[in-house]
């Protein structure tokens, strides 16, 4: 789901909180890292481009856990748009680019020094998707 989160409503946050969970606590946010740094998108799917009219040369986004999935979020000019993802659609590739899919979406991440200072974010996320995929399963 994608969605233009620039200013929330009540009926934004009921669909965040639905697909994604609600905000990880302050206290956990302290011990653990629940989003990460920028990251340079090399490429999109074509839904995005009615959100991501990019008059930049240089699109950045970042994510961030929620308990049942994870925010893609793209700061373009003066407004945000959020890529809701719930764990069990989330496909990730690392190839030449760093990928991230779901449903008929994706977003390619350029592997640069970003990537790398993210490694220990993805991981994280990735063990989270695992061990979300273990609970659903039992």
């Amino acid at each position: 789901m994608i969605l233009n989160t620039t200013y929330l409503d009540k009926n934004k946050v009921r669909q965040i909180y639905k697909v994604v969970g609600e905000p990880i606590s302050f206290w956990k946010r302290l011990t653990s890292t629940v989003g990460s740094h920028r990251m340079v998108v090399e490429s999109y799917s074509a839904d995005f481009n009615q959100h991501l009219k990019n008059g930049q040369n240089i699109l950045y986004a970042n994510i961030e856990l929620r308990p049942k999935g994870i925010i893609v979020r793209f700061s373009v000019k003066y407004s945000t748009i959020s890529w809701l993802i719930p764990y069990h659609k989330l496909v990730i590739y690392q190839s030449e680019n760093f990928s991230i899919y779901s449903d008929s979406n994706f977003v390619k991440f350029r592997r640069d020094n970003n990537f790398t200072m993210n490694k220990g974010f993805l991981k994280s996320m990735m063990d989270k998707k695992s061990s979300s995929h273990m609970i659903n399963v039992f």
